[in-house]
């Protein structure tokens, strides 16, 4: 047979009461159970003490003595709940008021009904009878109501407990449900509204750090990512489309110039190498927004492994120290020793090259360029600075997004990507990208964290 669960909220936790109160009950009953033994051994020990007195009595005495002290204990115990009975073999009374049928068989009776003299009506008791030498039967018995009213109480108790408890049980499961529903809600209402296209909702919080306000967070930071994405998506398609009227419209150009103007082999050679060159530009446009879009996505994260951003940096400076000093500017390179990093080699190369790139063509002749990395805490920090003429502060915001070119370096090479790569790779390895005045020039700050010196046994070798 298949066991069913319930689906809701607030089946569940009906569920959950219902369980919790049939353990309740359970618990009622053991103690139930074990309040009756414990009763039941108090009467036995009572019986047992009297019956052994009432003995010891007749050794001494013999059947007359025993009678006249069950008589006596009759009188003296009558109200305590003890009833007493002295029989001989023929079941006639010698002593004794018990108002019973005395046993036939010695041994313990568990219930004896013995009539009250007052009321008429009979009530349980616990009897011991023990049969004498000469076939005479003593009887010992203690009333067995205080044991039931108990048993009663007790389970009285326990009903209203449990009563108690489910209805707490339902009315709570009843609470928990309207409020998951409310919150539940609240989510489907918004996940409807982005599915017909208001992709600005965001799911409502208390800020109360509970369950739904994490689980909130979490997917208002999906639905962020989301719209981000799809915001670098549509803002891709506008920069391509306009990016490319210019490559385009030169090769249209220049192809028409090949059917028109050229007259020998020479001038189609000269035209289709521009034409050719126009169309690897344009090829590198589509590769480095290919690239940036792979790394947006984050699917690289999986890849990485300990890095030496140590290695890396070096020998990226040292590839770069003879352009840049052919070019006229001088290059500064302090590097601390043994600083590693979760990532991907490459993806750091890249970055490091694009930033030096970026200060050599932004800057004039006799700039000079630091590259720089230090320990800070549990991070490591990736510098790299000049004291060329800078950025705004009002550009700074937008130079890292894509196809953005300031009006100084309009006349340079570029498609104003990048310090958008730039960016990717620094959001992809968790580290944060800070743009400052160097005053004069730039300083471009990457704090990454640093990897655990336990964990830098597998560095990747650069």
């Amino acid at each position: 047979m298949k066991l069913h669960i319930p689906r809701t909220t607030f089946g569940l936790a009906v569920m959950v009461s219902v369980v919790l109160t049939a353990l309740a009950v359970l618990s009622g009953l053991v103690g139930r159970y074990f309040a009756h033994e414990e009763l039941e051994q108090q009467l036995d020990h009572r019986i047992t003490t009297e019956s052994s007195l009432l003995i010891e009595e007749y050794d001494r005495g013999g059947l007359a003595a025993l009678a006249a002290m069950v008589d006596s204990h009759h009188d003296r115990h009558e109200n305590s709940g003890l009833g007493y009975l002295l029989v001989d073999h023929q079941g006639r009374r010698l002593a004794g008021s018990l108002q019973a049928e005395a046993p036939s068989k010695a041994g313990w009776r568990e219930h004896l009904y013995v009539g009250n003299k007052t009321t008429g009506d009979r009530r349980a008791h616990q009897a011991l009878t023990v049969i004498l030498p000469a076939g005479e039967r003593l009887v010992v018995a203690a009333d067995r109501m205080p044991v039931e009213e108990i048993d009663a109480v007790i389970g009285w108790i326990t009903a209203g407990m449990t009563s108690v408890m489910l209805m707490m049980g339902i009315g709570s499961a009843w609470i928990l449900g309207l409020i998951t529903r409310q919150r539940i809600d609240n989510i489907s209402k918004v996940a409807n509204a982005i599915a017909a296209g208001d992709l600005s909702r965001r799911i409502d919080r208390n800020n109360r750090a509970g369950e739904f306000d994490r689980l909130a967070e979490t997917l208002n930071r999906m639905l962020d990512r989301n719209a981000e994405l799809l915001t670098n998506l549509k803002q891709i398609s506008t920069d391509i489309a306009h990016d490319l009227l210019t490559p385009l419209g030169r090769l249209q150009q220049q192809l028409e110039l090949a059917l028109t103007d050229c007259r020998n082999t020479q001038d189609y050679r000269h035209t289709i190498e521009r034409a050719i060159a126009t169309a690897v530009e344009i090829q590198q446009l589509f590769s480095s927004l290919l690239k940036i879009s792979e790394i947006e996505s984050l699917t690289l994260r999986k890849t990485f492994t300990p890095v030496s951003l140590t290695e890396v940096a070096k020998r990226v400076t040292d590839a770069f120290r003879p352009d840049i000093e052919e070019n006229g500017r001088k290059l500064i390179v302090r590097l601390d020793h043994d600083l590693h990093i979760l990532g991907e080699r490459h993806l750091l190369s890249q970055l490091l090259v694009n930033l030096i790139e970026n200060a050599m063509r932004h800057t004039p002749v006799g700039t000079t360029i630091s590259v720089i990395l230090s320990r800070a805490a549990d991070h490591t920090i990736l510098t790299v600075e000049d004291d060329g003429p800078g950025i705004p502060v009002a550009d700074r915001a937008r130079v890292i997004e894509r196809f953005v070119r300031l009006e100084a370096s309009r006349s340079t090479k570029g498609h104003g990507l990048g310090l958008s790569l730039v960016k990717a790779i620094a959001t992809a390895h968790e580290a944060e990208l800070i743009m400052e005045d160097n005053a004069p020039g730039l300083c471009i700050r990457l704090s990454f964290t640093a990897l655990p010196i336990r964990d830098r046994k597998e560095a990747t070798k650069v």
